[in-house]
């Protein structure tokens, strides 16, 4: 490839491999297949000057998913632009249904020289570590739902019904403890489910805890005092927001931020 100004790299991330490939700012040039290099970190070095070899300016781009953003960051670092792009924002055409590593890296080169991929924000690496612990207390809750729907069951084919009003509090667990089936097989299946529930309801105080504890000192601490200050917003509730908002100065208006 000739030296060019600018040149666009798109990335297609797998868990074993990522596929390169470049192509230049020309509208005429052709694609270039770069093959492929690690998942570490320090294996996106020797490609990465490469690449600055033959170009003065590097526009990466890679497809948000499961890997993370640590390839975005680590390039950054290095003084050069990639952006991540989320894979819903990608064109597909009709009929294509074969996808390759090798096809979708060329496919975000060439979109990234268009100008046709909006890039996502980036969350730091302290932003998304509460945002995989709020994550993780939504999911728990799901399944802790999943789980009393099942015991709940258990309890009505055998028509044994609680003598209490609230459900899920101290009592009612207690109340769990004691009942006894109507026939052997039926107390396997429902204690399994009383201690499925009371696993779910402690890990989900664990992460609450897990949740607020570095936000309290941190540098998104007012934008979380701040949304307090509505009615009816608590601690968990404001750290949950923050954390699936991101960084709210990537938007200049409220509009965008709300799509």
């Amino acid at each position: 490839m000739h030296h060019s100004s600018t040149l666009s790299v798109g990335l297609a991330v797998h868990k074993d491999a990522i596929a390169v490939a470049a192509v230049a700012k020309d509208h005429d040039a052709e694609g270039l297949d770069l093959g492929t290099l690690g998942t570490r970190p320090c294996d996106s070095d020797p490609r990465g000057r490469q690449l600055q070899a033959t170009a003065t300016h590097l526009v990466c781009i890679s497809a948000a998913g499961p890997g993370g953003d640590w390839l975005s960051r680590d390039l950054t670092k290095t003084g050069q632009v990639c952006g991540v792009v989320a894979p819903s924002r990608l064109p597909q055409k009709a009929g294509a249904r074969v996808n390759t590593d090798r096809r979708d890296a060329g496919q975000l080169a060439r979109l990234m020289r268009a100008g046709d991929l909006p890039p996502v924000s980036v969350p730091a690496v302290a932003d998304e570590a509460m945002r995989d612990r709020s994550r993780a207390r939504d999911e728990t809750l799901h399944d802790r739902q999943t789980v009393t729907f099942r015991l709940n069951a258990c309890l009505r084919r055998p028509e044994i019904r609680s003598t209490g009003r609230a459900t899920g509090g101290p009592a009612h667990r207690r109340w769990l403890r004691a009942v006894v089936c109507p026939t052997p097989a039926p107390p396997i299946v429902f204690q399994a489910e009383v201690r499925a529930v009371t696993a779910h309801t402690a890990r989900r105080q664990r992460l609450d805890q897990a949740l607020q504890e570095p936000v309290t000192a941190g540098r998104l601490c007012p934008v979380v005092d701040a949304l307090q200050a509505l009615r009816g917003v608590q601690l968990t509730v404001a750290v949950t927001t923050v954390a699936a908002l991101g960084d709210l100065t990537r938007v200049d208006h409220p509009r965008p931020l709300m799509k």
